[in-house]
């Protein structure tokens, strides 16, 4: 791969997991009290009920959290990397798809935090 298109690589994926950071520290100030269609962890078990949905992103808060500190430890990484390597770099790319797999990660372990939660209430 060129250097440019490593560039290009490197940017798309910070810019992605920067929007996905950002969503997840918004989430917990955007769900509500009740199940909605547009923002939260929207699983069978967490619409079951307000109090599922509820708890659900209770559990799955801190986690949230976690996302976001993840990708600011991510960013910083890759603007380290960046400087010493060169943001075109092999190593820039390879820096940005693991922050980016990460970040993802992290999220993910929420959602299933928040609905493994939500599905206690129904036993």
């Amino acid at each position: 791969m060129e250097s440019s298109d490593l560039l290009g690589l490197t940017i798309s994926l910070t810019l992605s997991m920067l929007l996905i950071a950002f969503v997840a520290g918004l989430m917990p100030r955007l769900v509500g009290d009740e199940p909605n269609s547009v923002v939260g962890i929207r699983t069978k078990a967490t619409t079951s009920s307000p109090e599922a949905w509820q708890l659900a992103h209770q559990v799955a808060r801190p986690f949230l959290l976690r996302t976001v500190w993840t990708a600011v430890a991510g960013l910083c990484m890759q603007v380290v990397i960046g400087v010493v390597a060169g943001f075109g770099s092999v190593a820039s790319a390879v820096t940005a798809t693991a922050v980016f797999l990460a970040v993802c990660i992290v999220l993910i372990y929420a959602g299933l935090k928040g609905n493994t939660a939500a599905k206690s209430l129904r036993c």
